[in-house]
């Protein structure tokens, strides 16, 4: 049955086949028997053997029909499948453990999949996933570099990001058209923002890098003629704390219309 069962193309899937790279993700990932896991896409279990092996603490969240049976008759419904949209679970019900959440992401699910680890950031202990390359180059991108971009200081602000590997097109059946990379991301212990300031900082993040090319200045409207050194500046120059700063003096200052 295994063999029968064609990725689709509706859902992005495309199976990771190369046993090196499966074992050299197996070697970063490092599960320990008391960790609690949520497998986003399972597919066909690539990752699922060995994680099952070392943990009993597993959760597979499948959208896939068709894979959910196969993975329910591979495993003898011994471990559990939820054959759901990632993006539909509510995380925090599924265990009153912290979650270690591992998957190969769709591109067009990944900053959505981003947005909601953000939510539900205190029921995760760290995330790992296989994301197109362009996309991981973003989030782990330094202020004044192309790539740096608001996807960039959303994702930083609340975890530690590191990319591992680069993952090619053939590793893959089918083979995407694009390269993957490995990534981590870790919930910083001490988060830069105050939970009244989140929602609030993001608004003027996006507003920032609304429109790339201008100045700070002529992307926000501000009720006063003083300006400040980081104002003149445009978004992508300046760092996490610099922005967040700004942010705070405008704020304290009552500088915003």
């Amino acid at each position: 049955m295994e063999n029968k069962i064609k990725p689709n193309k509706k859902l992005g899937q495309n199976f990771l086949i190369n046993k090196y790279t499966i074992n050299t993700i197996l070697e970063i990932l490092d599960i320990k028997k008391d960790d609690h896991i949520i497998e986003v896409g399972p597919g066909k279990g690539a990752l699922t053997d060995f994680i099952t092996s070392k943990t009993k603490n597993y959760i597979g969240v499948e959208k896939d029909n068709n894979l959910c049976d196969l993975l329910n008759k591979k495993y003898n419904n011994n471990i559990k499948i939820i054959n759901e949209d990632i993006l539909k679970i509510d995380i925090k019900e599924l265990d009153k453990k912290k979650f270690r959440i591992v998957g190969n992401i769709p591109y067009n699910i990944s900053t959505k999949l981003i947005l909601k680890c953000i939510d539900n950031i205190h029921y995760i202990s760290n995330i790992h996933f296989m994301m197109q390359k362009e996309f991981v180059d973003r989030l782990i991108s330094e202020h004044g570099k192309k790539t740096y971009g608001r996807l960039s200081v959303l994702t930083q602000v609340f975890f530690k990001v590191e990319k591992y590997i680069d993952i090619k097109p053939n590793d893959f059946y089918p083979e995407p058209k694009i390269f993957s990379s490995f990534v981590s991301l870790t919930p910083l212990k001490s988060c830069l923002l105050k939970d009244h300031e989140t929602d609030e900082f993001l608004l003027f993040v996006k507003e920032i890098f609304n429109t790339r090319r201008k100045k700070i200045k002529n992307c926000i409207s501000i009720n006063s003629d003083i300006y400040y050194d980081s104002i003149n500046k445009r978004a992508e120059e300046l760092s996490i704390s610099e922005m967040i700063k700004l942010y705070r003096d405008l704020k304290s200052d009552g500088k915003f219309i």
